[in-house]
């Protein structure tokens, strides 16, 4: 049978489907979702294919993402993200299409249904028992995967753990982690917080305020002249002004009665 443009795209569009559901690929495809394709084709445009049709259609398709993977790889050559296309500057095209006339269907022209064999065959169908290959015999699809034989691994007398096979391979839990590094390199940092921390309360422990002068109380609230909350307030000053509270201290009774005259004048007391 010739299969139409259209119908490639169905087949292709429907393989994703079952890869997005979650279906393995890695090793090929299973004889029963073949057949569910081959008969959504039917519902689809009314066409009738088998499993073994629709199996090696996918073939065709995987030897045209070997042939696009090689041709990205041209010296010269540029990929159009936007348009999915292999680009070649005149000079190189011209030479390389007159020596390989095949290939120009791929080259300066959006690629047919690039993202689909992107996301079909790009991450397995290579190799293994039941892989896809180019040299497997034509006319009879794959038989589905054979159970996974039983792996014990022993550690230690009667100490079993987890079949390799019971979990999907985890790039980065299976990378050496690097945490390790990164936390010595923390506690160094934190160490010198530490430290400085310690540097500034220890600062400020040295420079402690000075202590209130035992005569001040008596020096201000004992002279004559003045109101009580006159007097108040000068005192306020001074225990904010401890410079100017020791000197007020140390001056002579005539000259303190100045100093309290000419401050509370200011402050219109």
């Amino acid at each position: 049978m010739k299969w139409q443009s259209f119908m490639s795209t169905f087949v292709l569009n429907k393989m994703c489907d079952l890869i997005s559901s979650g279906v393995r690929t890695d090793k090929g495809f299973k004889e029963v979702h073949l057949n569910t394709v081959a008969k959504q084709v039917f519902e689809f445009c009314g066409q009738d294919v088998s499993a073994t049709q629709v199996y090696n259609h996918l073939r065709k398709w995987r030897d045209r993402w070997i042939k696009v993977s090689k041709l990205r790889d041209l010296r010269g050559a540029s990929w159009d993200e936007n348009t999915c296309s292999i680009v070649l500057e005149a000079e190189h095209y011209d030479g390389y299409v007159a020596d390989h006339p095949r290939d120009a269907e791929f080259l300066n022209t959006p690629i047919q249904n690039y993202n689909q064999m992107q996301h079909i065959f790009s991450f397995g169908l290579t190799t293994g028992k039941h892989a896809m290959g180019s040299g497997d015999p034509l006319g009879s699809p794959m038989p589905d995967f054979p159970a996974t034989p039983k792996v014990e691994v022993i550690d230690g007398p009667d100490k079993p753990f987890e079949k390799p096979f019971d979990k999907p391979f985890d790039p980065i839990h299976g990378r050496k982690r690097k945490r390790g590094g990164l936390m010595e390199e923390e506690i160094n940092v934190f160490c010198s917080m530490t430290e400085a921390v310690k540097e500034v309360a220890t600062a400020i422990m040295v420079c402690k305020p000075l202590d209130v002068h035992p005569d001040l109380y008596g020096a201000v609230m004992t002279e004559g002249g003045f109101s009580d909350d006159a007097l108040m307030a000068a005192l306020s000053h001074l225990l904010d002004n401890k410079a100017q509270a020791v000197g007020f201290v140390a001056m002579a009774n005539a000259h303190k009665v100045l100093w309290l005259g000419s401050w509370l004048g200011k402050h219109n007391y």
